[in-house]
């Protein structure tokens, strides 16, 4: 006996399928407007798939050459210490001048749209504490958000990531660069 062919259950399968595909792409779409800074900041609203997919590709296109421009800095860095510290120990008894010609210490004062990174690089014969590099960071009028430092030889490594308290003001970069190079010569 042969079956009749229900062509109404195969219909509405098929709408069942396409309404959860639907409901699947929508939730994707609000994960990425969720994980995409400029997306997130909107209220979430049915974006255009093509700005929604614009941005979010312009946003990966951002981090790759962040990762690019941090990985040449790692190269560049780990050169400078192989360069010097690492193949002469020699290096470890000359704390104001490092063995590839670089004068220590030295200060690095980066400001961007929110905040700063300070780099400052001292031999391991210093006169001053982390806390002294903390402190002249925030009376410039930031908020350290993230550091630390790291010894490497004869060379010490400071690293300050800061945000401004107030985003109106902001902080004074050229103040802070000042006083940490007055820190950095007096301790010299």
């Amino acid at each position: 006996m042969m079956k009749k062919y229900d062509g109404g259950s195969r219909k509405l399968e098929r709408k069942t399928i396409e309404k959860n595909r639907r409901i699947h792409m929508k939730n994707l779409c609000y994960k990425l407007t969720s994980v995409v800074p400029s997306l997130s900041s909107q209220p979430y609203k049915c974006f255009p798939q093509d700005s929604l997919f614009d941005q979010s590709a312009a946003y990966i296109k951002q981090l790759q050459n962040r990762i690019e421009q941090l990985k040449e800095k790692r190269d560049a860095t780990s050169r400078l210490l192989n360069n010097g510290t690492r193949n002469d120990p020699s290096c470890y008894d000359q704390p104001a001048v490092s063995c590839d010609g670089v004068r220590l210490p030295t200060v690095e004062v980066k400001e961007f749209d929110d905040g700063l990174q300070v780099n400052l690089t001292s031999g391991s014969e210093r006169n001053f504490t982390f806390s002294d590099v903390v402190r002249i960071v925030e009376d410039g009028g930031a908020e350290v958000v993230k550091s630390g430092y790291t010894t490497v030889g004869g060379k010490v490594f400071y690293t300050l990531h800061a945000q401004a308290r107030v985003s109106r003001i902001g902080v004074e970069i050229t103040s802070v660069y000042e006083r940490l190079q007055e820190l950095v010569n007096r301790s010299t």
